[in-house]
């Protein structure tokens, strides 16, 4: 599949993780609901990526396909330069690859020690990684620059230190000190850009925010969650679509603000 060159009116996205779960429900949302939007669905393994692309182009979305492992710096630096030379710049950023303990449930030979090196490679450096290099894309922007950052309520210390709270447990250790560890780095960029709007910046040049989509049914929890993927996108398009009035350095969930 080939890309075809957006026109400076169109709002040009990027969504890591995007041929499956929550990533693929927000391309459809935004792509259905936002005409003037492109987006650019990114995904490890090609078939799986082609096919979720297709299933939308078919229906007459703006969307493309882009090979994207997170993990892998020559795959980062290969999907900047095609990004560059087919569209110039990057309006939207929308961390969304994850993965969470399941993602070793068939590897029994695998120790903790590895399993955590992978979660916080993934959830974590890799995040920091894919933004820091689409940054300079996203400073070509005349539009409002933002940054979604897909994190989880699991991650607020707030919650998890409540008693009385649904957080409060002692599975997916890993998981959630990786999401934790990502409310630390969005922060990192919520106050960088700040400081590039000027001394007494109102924040309107770049929106930096973290997502929980909830609890959804997803292959990141063997599809246990107790929401669907529907509902799991909603707060992440509002927050890649709003306007210079729109927050930043916010932690919310569809249902409101969350405790950092």
């Amino acid at each position: 599949m080939t890309a075809t060159m957006a026109s400076p009116d169109t709002t040009i996205v990027l969504i890591t993780g995007a041929n499956q779960g929550i990533g693929f429900e927000i391309a459809k949302k935004l792509a259905t609901e936002h005409k003037d939007y492109h987006v650019i669905m990114t995904g490890r393994r090609k078939q799986p990526l082609e096919e979720a692309v297709s299933s939308l182009k078919s229906r007459g979305l703006s969307v493309e396909p882009l090979i994207l492992d997170v993990t892998s710096d020559a795959s980062i630096t290969a999907a900047v330069s095609h990004v560059s030379s087919t569209h110039g710049r990057l309006d939207v950023l929308i961390n969304n690859a994850g993965i969470s303990e399941h993602a070793f449930d068939n590897i029994p030979d695998i120790s903790p020690r590895q399993k955590w090196a992978i979660i916080l490679d993934t959830n974590v450096t890799s995040v920091a990684m894919v933004t820091d290099a689409f940054i300079p894309l996203m400073e070509k922007s005349a539009k409002v620059k933002r940054i979604v950052m897909m994190g989880s309520v699991m991650g607020s210390l707030t919650c998890r230190a409540d008693k009385g709270h649904h957080c409060h447990v002692d599975t997916y250790t890993a998981y959630c000190a990786s999401k934790t560890a990502l409310n630390m780095l969005s922060l990192h960029y919520v106050i960088r850009f700040e400081k590039a709007e000027g001394e007494d910046g109102d924040g309107k040049g770049w929106k930096v925010n973290v997502c929980c989509p909830g609890y959804c049914s997803t292959n990141l929890n063997k599809f246990q969650g107790l929401k669907s993927v529907e509902e799991g996108a909603v707060n992440a398009v509002r927050l890649a679509t709003m306007g210079g009035e729109g927050e930043t350095g916010s932690y919310s969930a569809k249902e409101g603000r969350i405790p950092w």
